[in-house]
């Protein structure tokens, strides 16, 4: 994984597809480490949804049973049979689904840490689970369903 040797915006202009990108995020603390992230393409094709990939699965389920119970049916669970790099079980985290435009991708990425195109295949079911979290989620806005 390289230290940003293509600029953000020009990575962001390639995520036409359901794609897993490599970062670290510009808000997560500075000691954080970079995740995994599904980034969704909206139909306009000037913004993508980001949902981050998360190991900490027991953490997020007894968040969802103290706020939102129902919420919890909108975490994905994978694996490395769904995503051959993932070495833990995992969810994508879909009510946190965190709409960017392309053009400002590059303020979500930390220019100190990494950022790669992990793979731009995911399988089709995988796909259509992450899709239907975010419709599903009853915490990811209205306006940003109906954009899917």
């Amino acid at each position: 994984m390289s230290k940003l040797p293509i600029p953000p915006q020009v990575i962001a202009e390639t995520l036409d597809g359901v794609c897993v990108c490599y970062f670290k995020h510009s808000e997560h603390d500075q000691d954080a480490p970079p995740h995994y992230y599904v980034s969704v393409p909206i139909n306009d094709d000037t913004c993508i949804l980001l949902c981050i990939i998360t190991s900490q699965i027991e953490k997020k389920l007894w968040f969802y049973r103290r706020t939102n119970e129902k919420a919890i049916d909108s975490l994905v669970k994978v694996t490395s049979d769904d995503l051959e790099f993932l070495t833990k079980e995992s969810v994508v985290e879909c009510n946190m689904a965190e709409l960017i435009v392309k053009k400002h991708f590059d303020k979500r990425v930390n220019p100190k840490g990494p950022l790669d195109v992990i793979t731009r295949e995911l399988p089709d079911d995988v796909q259509a689970r992450i899709i239907k979290g975010i419709k599903d989620s009853p915490i990811v806005k209205k306006h940003i369903k109906n954009m899917l």
